[in-house]
């Protein structure tokens, strides 16, 4: 039997926000189920959103600007998203994305420890609805306390690059850029085929994308301005 526990999922200065969890084999948040998402990336997903208390990965060569792009929706709801052990980040880019960056933490961890890395995941959970995070290499020997703090408080964990234990994975492949004529011109989007399979999904599901398109957000090919492909 699932039992049940209260969690804070929320701490700002001005407010704190408490919800009932049940914890166990299902995490059902009294607040709500997921995470909310862009809808072009809603019509993908299961439950149209991001699964709490779930890891994402996010791969490809268009990774980290599918992790932005998944993030986006959830931190403009009012969520806080933390950043772990990705220093190299463009913030200019999450926020073109459409992330408030008043909302977003930078935590430092060492890449070459392991254990370092799922301290510092964990110790965001507790703080966060939302991590990104590039894993190191060995990762997958810490992941389960991670993903255990991240059950018992719902936090949704996309990672980039290392995929350890991922309930979801999106890969993105055969990108291209797009804006250069013969020889000249500005790139102004990044065409990517988006796949997400995992559990509960019974087969692929397959989306042409734009990360970014012109706007600098995600799009859908078909709503770029006349002269894109």
């Amino acid at each position: 039997m699932a039992s049940i526990a209260l969690a804070r999922s929320t701490n700002t200065a001005d407010s704190f926000t408490t919800e009932l969890v049940v914890t166990g084999d299902a995490l059902v948040p009294a607040r709500d189920r997921c995470l909310t998402v862009h809808d072009l990336l809603a019509s993908m997903l299961p439950d149209a959103g991001l699964p709490r208390g779930r890891v994402i990965g996010c791969g490809g060569p268009a990774g980290w600007s599918l992790a932005l792009a998944l993030a986006a929706g959830a931190v403009e709801a009012g969520a806080w998203l933390a950043i772990v052990g990705a220093p190299s980040i463009g913030l200019e880019a999450a926020s073109e994305f459409g992330i408030p960056l008043e909302r977003v933490v930078l935590i430092d961890a060492d890449q070459g420890k392991p254990s370092v890395w799922a301290e510092r995941v964990a110790a965001a959970a507790d703080g966060f609805e939302l991590i990104i995070t590039a894993p190191p290499v060995g990762a997958e020997r810490t992941v389960r306390r991670v993903r255990q703090r991240l059950q018992a408080r719902g936090v949704v964990l996309l990672t980039v690059t290392q995929h350890v234990g991922c309930d979801l994975e999106f890969i993105t492949s055969n990108v291209t850029w797009e804006g250069i004529g013969e020889g000249n011109g500005n790139l102004v989007a990044r065409r990517a085929v988006v796949e997400l399979s995992g559990r509960r999904i019974a087969r692929p599901v397959r989306r042409m994308l734009l990360l970014p398109g012109p706007s600098g957000a995600i799009e859908s090919p078909s709503e770029s301005p006349s002269g894109l492909p």
